[in-house]
């Protein structure tokens, strides 16, 4: 008999997930590789509909830079990292789909989580790789599963876009008849040379792109660049449409700002003053201006739209009407982050007011009078089947992993569907538009988008005193504030940048900020989303290089 033989002989038959004989196979199969428990990524699943026999909660850990897995069936002592509540079909997926099927597990609303979200991003990214083998050595034990994907470690060489290489730059002419996204780059080289050189020391090492718009009054200095891959093959333009991720919040913001001008809406007031079914469980106590200053009493782990962030918006609703705000926890105590469930609510609140749906508010009252045209708020299915090819993607780097692109908000559900605060997508050039009219008063090219006052109240400090451990300190309603002088790890956008500088983060890839004593605007998106000390790193480094370049250091 041949050793291949001898394998097969001995391989054991499939059997149904998670019941006792695959988690014996899968401790066989796993236990071999090394894992280190310290740092692996512990995560919990609870089982909705687990047959008889089988374990309904799930201890794994996930070594996310080897790629290892530990399977135990018996539950967790101490909370894990994430909590996934979800059925065995949803489960199976999550172990075994590809990357844009996990993502749309998150599209649906039959999934709920809890913790930390952002871990979710590198979990997906070890599960598409594989590069220890341990996935597919555990689909030949599991019973009922389609046929494989093309993944593991050789399909992760063939789709990251961080191997090493360089990216797939268009060539530059040798003549004077240069594409104009080429003598944008040219430009910068000249103006910016200290910037252009970090950034393009980034590209292919922890992003396969990069995008970025700034606007100098003093030296009259504007421009427009885009570097690198937007996705595989797909060179980045100037007039590509990168998502904004949070610097989406800022506009949202502004929408506030013009109702609170108009008498309609006061931030010192609670949610339910303006959504009557938001009471109850503690609700009634949320108040706008805890939502825009990020002080709720609900932490971020249990945002109750973790899982459902991208689900019909009717969904979205219903689960915010079940929420239940903690009782021993005082507002305004802690930084209390609300990626998704805070602006959905901030959305309701200026429908309910206005009468206008947000995304139509947004484009008519801020967009507009910004002359941001190529903003999209939400893209029409339409314009997702017509731009979808070239839509950039979001690429999770850092760890030692290679680069892998990902399918996260890119998926006609995510695009199509309004996640307030989140998705809106434009090139850098627009975005600066935005920050150009706050930092000029609030006229914006087209039209006054909030008075001077107005501008003042939104982009003060509001939140002082307060520290965690991502970084964020000083914040206004809906404004990031440099805090550079509360240590290196407080710095937001540069080391250089005044103390009067508002701005925002755009989830470990964008960031834009306007420094009003500086006469500056910036706007820039990498679509490699990295580890946040690394994310940090790169992104002052960048900062600080152009205010170099200018002469403002």
């Amino acid at each position: 008999m041949t050793q291949a033989d001898a394998r097969t002989a001995t391989a054991p038959a499939p059997c149904p997930l998670f019941s006792p004989p695959w988690l014996r196979c899968a401790a066989e199969l796993t236990g071999a590789g090394p894992l280190d428990t310290s740092s692996a990524l512990a995560l919990g699943l609870c089982l909705t509909d687990a047959p008889a026999g089988t374990a309904d909660r799930i201890f794994v850990q996930a070594d996310l830079s080897a790629g290892h897995l530990r399977f135990t069936g018996e539950g967790w002592d101490e909370r894990p990292t994430l909590v996934l509540t979800l059925s065995v079909a949803d489960a199976t997926t999550l172990l075994f789909g590809d990357g844009r099927q996990r993502v749309q597990l998150f599209e649906r609303g039959g999934l709920r989580l809890e913790g930390v979200f952002l871990f979710v991003f590198f979990l997906d990214r070890m599960l598409q790789q594989d590069r220890s083998g341990v996935l597919a050595r555990l689909r030949t034990v599991t019973e009922g599963l389609a046929p494989a994907a093309d993944h593991g470690p050789a399909a992760a060489q063939r789709t990251s876009a961080g191997t090493g290489r360089r990216p797939s730059y268009p060539p530059e002419p040798e003549t004077g008849d240069e594409d104009p996204d080429t003598e944008a780059r040219r430009q910068a080289e000249r103006v910016l040379p200290r910037t252009m050189s970090v950034l393009r020391d980034e590209i292919g090492r922890s992003t396969p792109g990069a995008q970025f718009a700034i606007a100098h009054h003093d030296s009259g200095t504007r421009l427009s660049v885009a570097l690198g891959d937007c996705r595989p093959g797909v060179p980045f333009t100037r007039d590509a449409l990168p998502i904004w991720y949070c610097c989406s919040k800022p506009v949202g913001a502004v929408a506030v700002g013009r109702l609170w001008e108009r008498g309609l809406l006061d931030p010192m007031r609670p949610v339910a003053a303006y959504l009557p079914w938001f009471t109850g469980d503690g609700r009634e106590t949320v108040t706008l201006y805890q939502l825009l200053t990020h002080t709720s009493a609900v932490p971020m782990g249990l945002d109750p739209l973790h899982g459902t962030m991208a689900a019909p918006v009717a969904l979205r609703r219903e689960q915010l009407r079940a929420m239940t705000v903690p009782r021993d926890v005082r507002p305004g105590t802690r930084i209390t982050y609300g990626p998704w469930w805070a602006w959905f609510l901030l959305a309701d609140v200026v429908r309910a007011v206005d009468g206008r749906a947000y995304e139509r508010f947004l484009a008519e009252e801020v967009l507009a009078p910004c002359g941001m045209r190529d903003t999209r708020v939400v893209l029409t299915p339409r314009e997702y089947r017509r731009t979808a090819d070239r839509l950039p993607l979001i690429h999770v780097a850092g760890g030692g992993a290679p680069i892998q692109p990902t399918h996260w908000y890119a998926t006609e559900a995510s695009c199509t569907r309004p996640i307030p605060g989140l998705n809106l997508r434009g090139p850098m050039s627009d975005l600066v538009l935005f920050f150009e009219a706050l930092m000029d008063g609030g006229q914006g090219r087209v039209d006054r988008v909030l008075r001077p006052q107005t501008v003042m109240a939104l982009t003060a400090r509001h939140r002082v005193g307060l520290v965690d451990p991502f970084g964020n300190a000083d914040w206004g309603l809906g404004f990031r504030n440099e805090s550079h002088h509360l240590g290196d790890i407080c710095t937001a956008f540069s080391r250089h940048a005044s103390l009067r500088t508002f701005g925002h983060y755009g989830l470990w890839t964008s960031a834009a900020f306007a420094d009003p004593d500086a006469g500056l605007v910036v706007a820039l998106h990498l679509n490699g989303k990295t580890w946040q000390e690394e994310h940090q790193k790169r992104m002052i480094a960048i900062g600080d290089a152009l205010y170099e370049d200018l002469g403002l250091a």
